[in-house]
This record gives C-alpha cells, structure tokens and sequence, in this order.
C-alpha cells in the first residue's frame, strides 16, 4: 500500500463524533429563510393585498354615479393591459394607502422590485409573468404552462424563469386578461381566446378540459424600427441584397413568407410594406389583430378588416373590394383565407403578401391547395394546385438559426407553372447553406416583364444587384430547382 493510500484509508475509516455529524447537518440544512419566518412574510404579504383588494373594491361599491363606476372600472381594466397612465395611477392609490396604514415593512416576493410593483403585479396586473414583460424587452416569447413561466434568455435554454404560487393565481390571470373584452368569454364551452396587450403584445389563452393546465402564451415582437436595413442589421436579410428585397416589395409582386411559428414572419412582411409605394390603398384582413399596419404606418391609407371562420370570405373580402385595394396583406392563411390570397392576386397588379406554415418552398402550393380542398368540398387537387402556382411568384422561407436566437430569410424561391406539362417549379433567387447567401438571378422572362412595368427603376437597381451577387456567389445546379409534374407531356 502506497503512503498515499495509507493516509486515505485512516481518514475514511477514522470514527467522526456524533457532535460533529450534527453540526455539519446543521449547517448544510440552513435556508435563507426558516419555513416558519417564509410562511409569516407571505401570509403577511396575502394580508396586504387583501387589504388592497378591499379597498378598491370599495371605491366601486362607494361611486357616486354609473358613470364614476364605470372609470373605475375602465382603470383596472386598461391597467391589466398595460396602458401606461392607468397603471401609474393604480400604483399611485397603492402607495397612497402603503403610507397611511404604515405598511412598509410588509415583506413581499423577491421576484418583484418594490412592494407597489408586488402588490399591483398579484391583483392587477400580470404576477410574475411581468417580470419577463418588463425586463426581459429582447425575449419574444414566454409561456405560462400551469404554474410554470418558461422563456428562453439569450445563450441558454428555454426553462422555467419564475412560478405562480398556486393556480389560483393563474386562473386570476385569465379572468384579469378576459375582463378587458366584453365579447371574449371563458367557459367550458369555449377554453380558449386570443387577445392583445396594450403594447400589442399577443396573447392566446387555452383552459381545461382542452388543456390539461391553463396555458397561457405571450408573444411580441422585439424590432423597433421595421426596414430592410434594420433586418439586415440582426443579420435576418443580406445587406447586399436589400435592392433585390425592395423590387420585390415595389414591383408588384404575388409573395407569402412560411416558417415555423416564431421565425419572424411577421417582421419580414411589415419591413418589405415598408418599401411598397406609399400613395397606395391597402387593405389588411386578418382573423385577429396582430400586425398592427395602421399603427406602424400612421400615414398610409390601410383599411383593416378581422373576420372569422364564417365571415372571411362571404363578407370580409366582397368588403375589401369595394375598398379599390392597390395592395393587399393577409395575416395568416389557413383554410379559410386560402382562396382569399388567391382572389386577391388576381384582383390587384400591386403588392400581395401573406404568411403561412410550412418549411420547404416546393411545398407552398401543395399546402395551399390543401387547405382550400378541406374548405371547399368536391375540388379537385390538381386543379387547385396548378391554380394557386399559377398566382403566387415568390416565397420566402424564414428559420432560427443555430445560436437559437436569430431569425434568418433563409431562402426565396420564385414558383413557376409550366401549363403544358403541369410542372411546378420552386425556383431559388437566394439560398442560405449554413455559412453563406448564394444567388441565382434567373427569373421568368413574363414575370419579369410584368415586374418591369410596375416600377422599372426599381426593378433595374434590384436585378443589377441579383446578378452581381449570382456572380460572385452562385447557387450550386442540385441546389437550384425542385419541379412536381401532374401529368401533361409526361
């Protein structure tokens, strides 16, 4: 036996006291807090805002008129929103009365800054999911799974951040959001809503029995200032190709951008607006507010329409045409506002945009065609699918990229039809393999022309840029073209 394992074996075989085995249990046992001093600080904290609540449910039992009650309410109500001014008042009658019942030593929960924030987060406003609403500004999403607050920092994984105490808490949550829309109702009949935030923050809400646990998604966008030098700043778009972007905005182009959800869609659509004609009409319709175009573009002529399942297309788009649209953007397209994409392309020379989602551009009419067939019985698929080829010029395939944080245009495909072979094409203009932008500048000689005759300056300054670029960095021949023939000269 070596000296060093003789000196191993007397410490692992020397007898400890029992005094000493005791005092290393105690030390490795301490808490912060005992359970006893945790459990007083809370209920103390649940004393406090019982108190609040008490009160401010007395200034509504105690209003003077309907009116005075019904600014009360209002206040509440915007302040769970996040309306900037209701807030602050809130939070101004919530010291008001921490100053006079001298409540300042009340011990409240780490996650919140001071006491007001605490108080007017647990019965007002959003718990602990503020946390990532007011602090974490550059995260786009957050989850409530149950209890759970799960959101994705920059350079780790998406986990658990904050919890709720309970579920009660989460259920309060629901009630606060769903008190701001008299129309949007949560029952066991409907478990789920849509709705937005002050900021424009999205939120989709779903309950049990369709949910196992109430879940709760908050999603927002984290870009400022919506321009192509913007995108290409986040690395999102090439800078060299911001020309060839800005023809395809400007040239009267037929485009849906696809991705998984939370790939920046949404950006890609309002940067390339952006670049549009600003003397044009244009009509947004949606199935709910998201894009906000009026708002990010206070000085455009934007009609905004929103409609459902049964109004969509008998009502909303015999609507939009009566609107002499120069443009048309379409928030989402699933099965209903499928065959309201194709008619808009055919209903305008000007710009047409959409999203949907789907990862692979040779997909795109396929889906579509789809979608439009699970809507409309007795169609045929390969009529459908030619149809919509036939109308859409370009697709742009957006993804997150593998540091999981920024979002990339990783491709745009323009779609060809071939009508005597029934041949769809998915045809790349730009293409990212991993490392870098590659280009292709070879576009339909009709396509072409008719892009040339909407804004020929444009359409000059982006194809001298699609050439130079496919010259210095082409698209390999296997990476160029995917064709699905359906018959013809076969």
């Amino acid at each position: 036996m070596s000296v060093l394992e003789e000196k191993l074996n007397v410490r692992l075989y020397k007898e400890i006291p029992v005094s000493s085995l005791m005092d290393y249990t105690k030390e490795n046992t301490k808490r912060p807090e005992s359970s006893a001093q945790q459990a007083y600080s809370l209920a103390a904290f649940d004393h406090t805002m019982e108190i609040m609540s008490k009160f401010f449910d007395g200034r509504l039992e105690n209003a003077k008129s309907d009116d005075e009650k019904k600014a009360y309410l209002l206040q509440q109500h915007r302040a769970t929103i996040g309306h900037p001014e209701n807030v602050e008042a809130i939070k101004t009658i919530i010291k008001q009365q921490i100053d006079q019942l001298k409540l300042h030593d009340t011990q409240h929960p780490s996650v919140y800054q001071n006491l007001v924030d605490a108080l007017f987060h647990e019965i007002w406003g959003l718990g602990v999911v503020s946390v990532w609403l007011e602090r974490h500004r550059s995260i786009g999403k957050c989850r409530v799974n149950g209890t759970e607050v799960k959101y994705k920092k920059v350079g780790e994984k998406h986990r658990t951040h904050e919890q709720y105490r309970n579920i009660k808490d989460v259920y309060r949550l629901i009630e606060n959001l769903m008190r701001n829309d008299e129309n949007e109702v949560m029952s066991r009949d409907k478990q789920y809503s849509e709705l937005q935030l002050y900021d424009g923050t999205r939120v989709v809400i779903t309950q049990p029995p369709l949910s196992k646990w109430p879940t709760i998604v908050f999603r927002r966008s984290t870009v400022n200032h919506f321009t192509l030098l913007e995108q290409a700043k986040l690395n999102t778009i090439p800078a060299l190709a911001i020309p060839i972007y800005r023809m395809l905005g400007r040239c009267g182009t037929k485009c849906i951008a696809t991705g998984e959800p939370g790939t920046g869609k949404s950006t890609l659509v309002l940067s390339l607006f952006a670049e549009t004609e600003t003397d044009k009409i244009t009509v947004l319709a949606e199935n709910a507010w998201e894009l906000n175009l009026k708002a990010h573009f206070p000085d455009r002529d934007i009609t905004e329409f929103v409609g459902d399942d049964k109004t969509m297309v008998s009502v909303v788009f015999p609507r939009t045409l009566r609107q002499d649209p120069g443009q048309y953007v379409i928030g989402e397209v699933r099965e209903v506002e499928a065959s309201m994409y194709k008619e808009a392309c055919a209903n305008t020379t000007g710009f047409v945009i959409t999203t949907m989602h789907e990862k692979d551009s040779t997909n795109v009419p396929g889906t579509l065609a789809r979608k439009e067939i699970r809507w409309v019985s007795g169609m045929n698929y390969r009529i459908a699918l030619t149809d919509y080829a036939n109308h859409i010029d370009f697709v742009f395939v957006m993804e997150l990229g593998e540091d999981q944080t920024t979002l990339r245009n990783v491709e745009i495909s323009e779609i060809v039809f071939n009508a005597l072979t029934l041949t769809v094409t998915s045809r790349r203009l730009m293409w990212f393999d991993g490392q870098d932008w590659l280009f292709n500048d070879n576009i339909d000689p009709r396509l072409k022309n008719r892009m040339r005759r909407k804004n020929r300056e444009s359409f000059d300054e982006g194809m001298k840029a699609l050439k130079n670029l496919a010259e210095l960095h082409p698209i390999p021949s296997e990476e160029l073209e995917i064709s699905l023939q359906w018959g013809g000269n076969e």
